[in-house]
């Protein structure tokens, strides 16, 4: 190596003056090569640069659009099913099946009137309306509006259509009326004999999407946007998006969208085209809609750019650090000095050495911060998600729970009436025993509320012995108003608590054990409610050194297709609308969180089997004797 260094200062040694000197003759030439090799060298390095910063920049960006995605559809999905109970609801009241019966009754059409009108204000939806069999408005919440509902007949749409036929019906629509889109949910009146299975009218709940484009809008800066089939976008946080197409349409969709006049005043233009890089799409459970989240092109074309800037200025530092090197080659004529630069550039290498290593070491740092923080945050999220679906299992019992603590109020209000009288009379035996029996109402109202506290309330995330009778002992008690609803028998098979060794604790946390267990039993219930025998037995036992608790049902059982997908998240096998399909998978996640598992199976009599195995909590160790 030293030889060749030589012959090479050689070769140049005719360039040179003694050194110091001036600058070396052929230092011209080194600069014409250094300008040739920078455009040669600087365009490429700095566009294959930019490309691979802009395709990082693209890959980052489009995790963060399915993380968006996810978001995005669970809003939508929650924001479309939070008002189906109510025309649920309306479906079973008796003023509206008196209506349909009696449309020409005017008292009756004006009580109904008030009635949706309160409704719908407290709800915040865009419209409550009921309608006859042959599609004709009967009474409305907008009826003091100049374009109320009533007289119109909407017997076109389709969600008129599936309602009538026995099936809820579902559809987004730009209304006739109105002139306002919203998302229609429609429930058949049944007739009162129900053997006939005979729709006698509909009741319809049309949302307003506005709401949750502002939330989306607010939310982050992307564009969102949703299609039905036909590539229409009906809902979006950009207003020059909405009711424009992804691709011009077929004239078969023109014709649909003619005959149902879904889309009825709007040109359903097509979009200028996007980026298919820029733009991720999901689909919405449920439905043949999908979720779109158009990125912004801005921050990959400027790290893009600043790559490639960064890449070329690189280049250039290293054609000029040639250049000075083969300068300092050049200019060098004493072994001492050139001794002396070499030890030099060695000392600025090892720094930059040792500083790209703490730069390096930093980012190391921050790195695990940010996985212990992105840990942090998903556990947050999933105990978030399980709280939420106990609240929305408390709100799809909070009929039946206020049936349960009404019923006391009634009884508390007529005795203490009944003790104003007797009290004027001067019967204060009888007095004291209206009291008695008040205490005794007030004391049944505050275990219902007990019981609601305990189930709402947030886990605390710690594993200790639990009771599994408790815990099946208390859901029961919140969904006793939907088994005496139902009709159905609740059949309990646990074991006697006189005897301390067949109570077996278990290892688990009170709270999400007690959402296992209300999610089976719902699940049980909603699997009974189409049967003739409706029974649901809970059973508790030993086996293997492991607790198990099982819930049974009568109800159709589950297909064999269905088994090994029961437990993914939004699957499910109950009707549009009925459920999200996330209670079995939340169980699932808790159960394995305590250690166990839970599985299912049919019953070869009949009916679906789950089964919760749990570990038993260690015993606890005895108190030290007094003294």
């Amino acid at each position: 190596m030293t030889g060749s260094t030589k012959g090479w200062g050689k070769g140049w040694g005719r360039w040179l003056p003694a050194w110091p000197g001036s600058r070396p003759r052929g230092f011209r030439g080194l600069a014409a090569a250094l300008a040739l090799a920078a455009c040669l060298l600087v365009p490429p390095a700095s566009w294959i640069a930019a490309e691979w910063a802009r395709g990082q920049a693209l890959d980052e960006l489009a995790e963060t659009a399915q993380a968006r995605l996810t978001l995005y559809t669970a809003t939508l999905t929650a924001e479309i099913e939070k008002y189906r109970v109510l025309p649920l609801t309306l479906a079973w009241d008796p003023d509206v099946a008196a209506l349909l019966a009696s449309p020409r009754d005017v008292a009756l059409v004006d009580r109904v009137d008030r009635k949706l009108a309160t409704l719908n204000a407290g709800a915040s939806l865009s419209a409550l309306y009921v309608m006859a069999r042959d599609g004709t408005t009967l009474a409305s919440s907008n009826w003091t509006e100049e374009t109320s509902f009533i007289g119109r007949n909407f017997a076109f749409r389709p969600y008129f259509r599936e309602a009538l036929a026995g099936r809820v019906g579902r559809y987004f629509a730009m209304g006739t009326t109105s002139q306002k889109p919203g998302y229609y949910i429609a429930y058949p009146v049944w007739a009162p004999v129900w053997a006939e299975h005979h729709a006698v009218g509909v009741v319809v709940a049309k949302v307003a999407m506005e709401p949750l484009e502002a939330t989306w809008h607010d939310m982050a800066g992307e564009r969102v946007f949703v299609t039905d089939r036909h590539g229409v976008v009906f809902i979006t946080n950009v207003p020059d998006w909405r009711f424009r197409t992804l691709a011009p349409l077929s004239p078969e969709a023109r014709r649909e969208f003619e005959a149902s006049q879904q889309y009825e005043g709007t040109g359903l233009e097509p979009l200028p085209r996007l980026d298919s890089a820029l733009v991720h799409q999901s689909p919405v459970p449920d439905t043949d809609w999908r979720v779109h989240v158009a990125l912004d092109s801005r921050p990959a074309d400027a790290r893009a750019w600043s790559a490639g800037l960064s890449a070329g200025i690189a280049t250039l530092l290293l054609l000029a650090a040639g250049l000075v090197v083969l300068q300092r080659r050049l200019a060098m004529v004493e072994r001492l000095e050139y001794q002396r630069r070499a030890q030099l550039m060695l000392e600025h290498r090892v720094t930059e050495r040792t500083a790209e290593l703490s730069s390096a070491n930093a980012r190391l740092t921050d790195e695990i911060a940010e996985r212990e923080r992105a840990e942090q945050a998903a556990r947050r999220a999933q105990e978030d998600l399980i709280q939420a679906a106990k609240l929305a299992a408390l709100g799809q019992m909070a009929a039946g729970i206020v049936h349960e603590v009404n019923q006391p109020i009634s009884a508390i209000r007529s005795y203490a009436e009944n003790a104003g009288l007797l009290l004027d009379r001067g019967r204060l035996d009888l007095v004291r025993a209206n009291l008695l029996e008040i205490t005794g109402l007030t004391e049944r109202v505050a275990a219902i509320t007990r019981q609601l506290k305990t189930f709402a309330r947030k886990s605390s995330g710690m594993l200790g012995p639990v009771s599994p009778r408790v815990a099946v002992e208390r859901s029961m008690a919140l969904l006793g108003a939907q088994a005496n609803a139902l009709g159905a028998d609740m059949v309990l098979e646990l074991p006697d608590e006189t005897v301390p060794e067949q109570v077996p604790m278990v290892l688990a946390d009170e709270a999400r054990l007690e959402q296992v267990v209300v999610n089976l039993l719902r699940n049980a219930l909603d699997a009974v409610s189409t049967r003739n025998r409706r029974a649901v037995t809970v059973s508790l036992g030993q086996e293997d050194g492991l607790v198990l608790l099982k819930v049974r049902d009568t109800g159709p059982g589950i297909p064999e297709d269905d088994l090994p997908r029961l437990f993914d998240p939004f699957f499910t096998t109950k009707e549009v609308g009925v459920g999200l399909g996330l209670g079995l998978s939340i169980s699932y996640g808790i159960v394995q969180d305590f250690g166990g598992r839970i599985t299912a199976a049919n019953h070869e009599q009949g009916g679906a089997v789950f089964t919760v195995a749990l570990r038993p909590a260690p015993p606890s160790d005895p108190a030290p004797p007094p003294g």
